[in-house]
């Protein structure tokens, strides 16, 4: 089947790059111009922008004091600008205006007092341009964990180095927001960048294979190339010649794609090599070649199953189809010192990868090649997939974990737990469950996640516990963590909150009195926002109301001793007993008038009350300590009435309807 190639909808030179390229090519009409470093990070163009006279330099002790000087795409510090108008020299500045306007960011911020951090490759000419702003004091650095390992100020300047991936900008964006009082966020990623990121990674997922053009060196491509990975097999490639027949096998739908400094003429010259490797695959089957190989077409790199036909400690002899048998030296079976017979048995298949031919012209195979290609194929599949790997622990490195999963594969710090570790000494010789989130295949590296695995775990989880919860449920949870205002439940994937108000009957004054991170509780659910994914918690609802209990014991205009507890401007309250508290109005307090409460009344001090009220249902008691006070003088005059003669009650009763009252207690005393 004739292969189909589609070109990305953005692809190859950007504004900054055809700017500079058209810049350089008119200065050098007028003669030879010099470079400091490359114009641009593409070696063929370089070549080809050499025959015009445009010169890479590396000193300019290597030109004449009246030779002119480009400033490159990738810009310059001011120190180099005063040095070269000092000499009075005649420049050319091509820098890119995406790199000038980061230049400026970093510049302003600087003199205004912030701590400038800026994303990108330490080592790359345009970050120590822009560091070089800033009089060399910004801070870079190339991922999260390095960011969370900074000692951040008060004021922060955040920018990325132009060719930075908008995603990873935005991660950290996020970590900082929290972090300081005064965040600028300067967006210096060149929007040609992300339009030709964002084109690979559409293309990508559409073909079979990629096909990544430009420098080695290019940070640009490189990024290119990593974001197509993360779809479909793919290859980065400077020039034509790189291509390989049998990166088509099978392939029926290729994409190509370019960085920002690789000009038309390589991209055409690539294309027109895929379409003679397209004619060969029309005419022949490279499927049935492949399972029909005869020994004149095996290539260097191809990858064959062969039959064992003899072995001993040292090599061992594999039928691989042709005339002759290929050899397998030991050194190429395992990087560890083995005997092949402990290992090998003749008639055994084995799939090798033809690595050379010897002098004898004897083909010399490796098993390791062919076990790590074939390792990387299931790495692939298994990132394409989402198939969990279980690999252990085998070293502790700067930034996460090592572990094996048949190569030595990278988890990074962030990558490990849902929550920060502090100390990765416990994970040694631990089995992580894994996902495959990067893969190049070329340089046989893997990174790894666990989070992943427990983040899609965790959210399941929470789905189901949330579907299933109810208003009303009493739930088992685990603590997870305490503010100044409550705790945060863990009931299963999904916190609830549980008010500080909500923990008992009494008053709480902090959760720590009550509970400690790690308890298992058992709650009451108060209710459930499931839109919202908010749950309110509580505690004291599985208590007994000690208020219902104690109330039991008082009765309406029943005298008892209580203790002040709190005083208001409106009155004070007593407890009669511990959780059952009563109000004293002011108007209650005494006979006389009572200006302020403080003045009659003292936190501690035990009086005497009579309950005047009593209401169940808003659990409020309404005290008197002034009718208290009344008491002994109505007790005397109710015994006086019953102590008097008829004759005597006759008047007493004639004059109480008269409404003689003080005439009765003149009486009385």
């Amino acid at each position: 089947m004739k292969i189909k190639i589609i070109l990305a909808e953005h692809i190859g030179f950007c504004f900054g790059v055809k700017r500079a390229i058209l810049a350089a090519e008119e200065a050098a009409k007028a003669g030879p111009i010099f470079s400091f470093g490359p114009l641009i990070h593409n070696q063929r163009e370089i070549e080809r922008l050499e025959k015009l006279g445009i010169k890479t330099i590396t000193d300019k002790l290597q030109i004449k004091a009246d030779d002119p000087i480009l400033i490159r795409t990738h810009g310059v510090g001011p120190n180099v600008y005063t040095a070269l108008n000092n000499e009075g020299r005649k420049l050319i500045d091509t820098t890119c205006p995406h790199v000038q306007k980061a230049q400026m960011a970093a510049k302003e911020a600087h003199e205004q007092g912030y701590q400038v951090i800026i994303l990108g490759d330490k080592n790359h000419a345009e970050v120590q341009g822009i560091v070089a702003w800033t009089e060399n004091k910004a801070v870079v650095i190339a991922s999260l964990e390095e960011l969370k390992k900074l000692e951040l100020q008060d004021k922060i300047a955040f920018l990325a180095q132009t060719t930075e991936k908008e995603e990873k900008f935005a991660e950290m964006v996020k970590y900082l927001q929290g972090k300081t009082t005064d965040l600028k966020v300067f967006s210096t990623i060149c929007p040609s960048t992300r339009i030709r990121q964002e084109a690979a990674a559409k293309l990508a997922q559409e073909v079979n294979l990629m096909i990544v053009i430009g420098g080695k060196h290019s940070s640009n491509t490189k990024k290119l190339a990593e974001i197509c990975r993360n779809y479909v097999p793919t290859f980065h490639i400077e020039r034509a010649q790189e291509l390989q027949s049998s990166w088509f096998l099978d392939k029926f739908k290729v994409g190509v794609t370019a960085g920002a400094s690789t000009p038309d003429w390589i991209i055409k010259e690539v294309v027109e090599q895929m379409e003679k490797i397209n004619e060969s695959k029309v005419e022949e089957n490279f499927v049935e070649i492949q399972e029909k190989i005869d020994l004149q077409n095996v290539q260097t790199g191809d990858l064959i199953k062969g039959t064992i036909v003899q072995v001993s400690s040292d090599d061992a002899l594999i039928d691989i189809g042709g005339k002759s048998e290929g050899v397998l030296p030991v050194t190429e079976f395992s990087n560890e010192k083995v005997d092949l017979k402990e290992h090998l048995q003749v008639g055994d298949e084995i799939l090798v990868e033809v690595i050379k031919v010897d002098k004898e012209g004897n083909y010399i195979l490796s098993r390791k090649n062919a076990y790590y290609n074939e390792l990387m194929d299931k790495l692939e599949k298994a990132m394409e997939t989402g198939e969990i790997i279980e690999a252990p622990v085998v070293e502790i490195v700067k930034g996460g974990l090592l572990v094996d999963v048949g190569i030595r594969g990278f988890v990074p710090a962030s990558q490990v737990e849902r929550f920060f570790v502090e100390d990765f000494q416990e994970y040694l010789q631990k089995t992580l469950r894994l996902r495959v989130i990067e893969l190049d295949k070329e340089k046989r590296k893997v990174v790894l996640s666990q989070r992943v695995v427990l983040d899609e775990e965790h959210q399941k989880q929470k789905e189901a516990t949330l579907e299933q919860l109810k208003e009303g449920q009493t739930k088992k949870g685990v603590v997870k963590r305490l503010t100044n205002f409550g705790a945060f439940v863990d009931l299963g994937g999904i916190d609830g909150l549980l008010h500080v108000s909500e923990m008992g009957w009494n008053r709480v004054n902090h959760p720590a009195d009550v509970l400690q991170v790690g308890d298992e509780v058992e709650v009451y659910v108060l209710s459930v926002d499931k839109d919202k994914e908010k749950i309110s918690l509580s505690l004291k609802q599985l208590l007994p109301d000690p208020w219902q209990e104690a109330i039991q014991k008082y009765q309406v205009n029943s005298i008892v001793t209580g203790k002040v507890v709190r005083l208001a401007t409106f009155g004070a309250f007593v407890e009669l007993e511990p959780g059952l508290d009563g109000l004293v109005h002011i108007s209650r307090i005494s006979k006389q008038r009572v200006e302020k409460v403080a003045d009659v009344l003292t936190v501690g001090q035990e009086v005497k009350v009579k309950i005047m009220d009593i209401d169940t249902d808003k659990k409020r008691i309404s005290l008197s300590i002034k009718d208290v006070e009344e008491e002994p003088e109505e007790t005397e005059y109710a015994s006086f009435l019953n102590q008097q003669t008829s004759e005597d009650s006759v008047t007493i009763r004639d004059l109480i309807k008269a409404g003689q009252d003080d005439i009765i207690k003149d009486k009385i005393k």
